[in-house]
């Protein structure tokens, strides 16, 4: 795997997985591609036990993961996708919410339809965010988000589904071209924060 995707994937752990304040304890694991070593940590309040399954197409490179940690509640039990024109990305995630529980792997990925929805979002290209993507398959949705990354913040925008877009902070928006806004928002879409870094990385 090339050395940039796997730190791609290693700050999408870290980020889906924050660090600890009180509370749950769960087993935690990252594993890109063969296999990994269970440890125990302690979570935040208001997060559950959760795996996920991601899979991220960048620049024609595929790059599935596996992670078990700490989750956020609002991240339970979600599937769906998010298209940010130089990347995609699929994600499905489960949940348990006891001390140490055996929360399962997602068995399925949502599907990757390439068929045209109608939607149209901003993208952005670098620190250029005036291009327009055509959304496909489930992403009807508009997304305007931003983190942190080596001294710099990263904007993304594009599309994504409407299953993903939890909470008022989601940075969702309905409406072709509603994620014009300077004004950015974190939410629940660090989850899928493999293509964002993916940004600063490749551009």
């Amino acid at each position: 795997m090339d050395i940039k995707m796997q730190r791609v994937i290693v700050i999408l752990a870290v980020l889906l997985f924050p660090k600890p304040l009180s509370a749950l304890k769960c087993y935690e694991c990252i594993d890109l591609g063969g296999s990994c070593i269970e440890t125990q940590r302690d979570c935040p309040a208001s997060h559950q036990c959760g795996a996920s399954v991601t899979r991220t197409y960048v620049a024609g490179t595929k790059v599935d993961a596996k992670v078990k940690s700490c989750m956020p509640s609002a991240g339970c039990d979600v599937s769906g996708s998010m298209d940010l024109g130089i990347s995609r990305t699929q994600i499905s995630t489960k949940c348990c919410s006891t001390a140490l529980c055996k929360v399962q792997y997602p068995t399925a990925l949502p599907g990757s339809s390439s068929s045209p929805n109608g939607k149209r979002c901003f993208t952005c290209k670098g620190n250029n965010c005036s291009n327009i993507l055509s959304c496909s398959g489930d992403a009807d949705r508009c997304i305007s988000s931003s983190m942190a990354h080596g001294g710099n913040k990263v904007i993304m925008k594009g599309c994504v589904s409407k299953s993903l877009c939890v909470g008022p902070k989601s940075g969702c928006c309905e409406g072709d071209l509603c994620n014009s806004a300077t004004s950015t928002a974190v939410g629940l879409l660090l989850l899928l924060a493999a293509p964002v870094v993916s940004v600063a990385l490749f551009n």
